[in-house]
């Protein structure tokens, strides 16, 4: 619309807004015909007010502060849209009369009018585009906030360690994974076979195999890295330690209890080479174990964990950063376009300005648009007004209904001293304003 009001845009907006506002005025309407009739029932009852009581009772003051409730709302919701119209209404006589006054000097003063607007546009369009910018900026550093983290804590254990990486020899984690699961798949079908002679159920047998099986692999797990990382924390030592002599344990014991099976099976007393044999072929087991956990991890603990977490957080504000970036640039390259489509509508405008022939051809526009502005004006004025009035009939009705309900409770069935002034109304706000165009 070039600038000017979007009237039909106004119109379509304050009609919903109508239609909206007057199923709640007949919504409210019927809850308060409803509690006119409760509140009439139990004033009446009391005799509430007086026949010589000159005031209204305060359940009919109160229906009226509802009511007036209501008009305040349609006041406060109607109001700014007529402002619009109103005040296009009133830039356009200013214009004329401005016209009038200096016809000479009239394309110069647009032409000035105009280019401070578009200085206005660009630097609330420069505002804007800094606000977002610095709201995704914002957003970026709150992401790289664990990644800064983690990155001074790398920095301070490499400080510690004099060195910038953990060295690690087993560098491929799957294939280290893969080594211990294998490690532990070894020793099912051996397990398998001891605890058959339990006589349990298949699926038991297979729980109770697997779990020991997960024994071996964990314990040369935590048994080569407390070897390793033991000069850094101490502790390990002692870690250590209790690993290797609880699978020493596990593993002669369930070395024995396998000769004893064997043995059973193929009909021989068990003999110390079996014993030996399985306790070696556990031993290999774990000491493979233990030497892929040594080389799997670095003699720091808090370098390795340290660089871990780093290339971790590393790698997901990469893929953020990545995304903050390309959304800056679709920013800039949406906010050039923007600026570049305000600039040509504004050399389109300016040479519309100095194109123009006839002060007439401005009187002329300058007066259709102050009409459409004051018919605006007066359609909405009018529709709120019969709104505000519609509310105002409701009023009536409602005090009727609970005087009605009143009179019928009381014992004497007699009129109070204040009815005798009959109904109120309202305190209108829009009923007060004047049309633009009477006729």
């Amino acid at each position: 619309m070039d600038g000017k009001l979007n009237f039909d845009a106004i119109m379509d907006s304050v009609l919903g807004l109508i239609t909206q506002q007057k199923t709640k005025v007949d919504e409210h309407h019927q809850r308060m015909l409803k509690q006119a009739e409760e509140l009439g029932t139990q004033d009446g009852t009391l005799n509430l007010p007086r026949e010589e009581d000159s005031q209204l009772s305060p359940h009919e003051g109160m229906l009226r502060h509802e009511y007036q409730k209501l008009i305040a709302e349609l006041w406060k919701k109607g109001k700014p849209y007529l402002d619009g119209p109103h005040l296009e209404y009133q830039t356009q006589i200013e214009k004329l009369e401005n016209l009038k006054a200096s016809e000479k000097e009239l394309l110069e003063k647009e032409s000035l009018l105009l280019e401070k607007k578009r200085v206005e546009d660009e630097k609330f369009l420069q505002k804007d585009f800094d606000i977002k910018v610095a709201e995704v900026e914002n957003y970026d550093n709150v992401v790289k906030h664990n990644y800064t983290i983690a990155k001074t804590e790398l920095e301070n254990a490499q400080d510690r360690t004099g060195r910038l990486t953990p060295i690690i020899h087993f560098k491929s984690a799957f294939l280290y994974v893969l080594l211990l699961i294998g490690i532990g798949l070894a020793e099912v079908p051996l397990n398998m076979q001891i605890f058959q002679k339990f006589g349990e159920a298949f699926f038991i047998t297979i729980i109770m195999a697997s779990s020991l099986a997960i024994a071996i692999p964990v314990l040369a797990h935590f048994s080569g890295v407390f070897i390793k990382q033991r000069e850094e924390k101490r502790e390990f030592l002692w870690f250590s330690i209790v690993c290797i002599l609880l699978f020493m344990i596990f593993n002669f014991g369930v070395s024995i209890f396998r000769a004893y099976v064997l043995a059973e099976n193929i009909g021989e007393e068990s003999s110390y080479l079996n014993i030996v044999i399985f306790t070696c072929l556990n031993l290999i087991l774990f000491v493979i174990g233990v030497l892929a956990a040594y080389f799997r991890h670095d003699e720091s603990y808090e370098l390795e964990h340290a660089h871990a977490k780093f290339l971790k957080e590393k790698k997901a504000y990469d893929k953020k950063h990545l995304k903050t970036e390309n959304r800056l640039r679709a920013m800039k390259t949406k906010h050039n376009a923007t600026l570049k489509e305000q600039n040509d509508t504004y050399l389109k405008e300016k040479k519309a300005i100095l194109d123009k022939s006839s002060i007439r051809q401005e009187k002329e526009s300058l007066v259709t648009q102050r009409n459409r502005a004051a018919k605006l004006y007066d359609e909405l004025l009018n529709a709120f007004t019969a709104l505000e009035a519609m509310v105002d009939a409701g009023y009536r009705t409602t005090v009727e209904k609970y005087r009605a309900s009143n009179l019928i409770h009381r014992e004497n069935h007699l009129s109070p001293e204040s009815w005798s002034n009959g109904i109120t109304s309202l305190k209108m706000r829009f009923e007060t304003k004047s049309e633009l165009d009477p006729n």
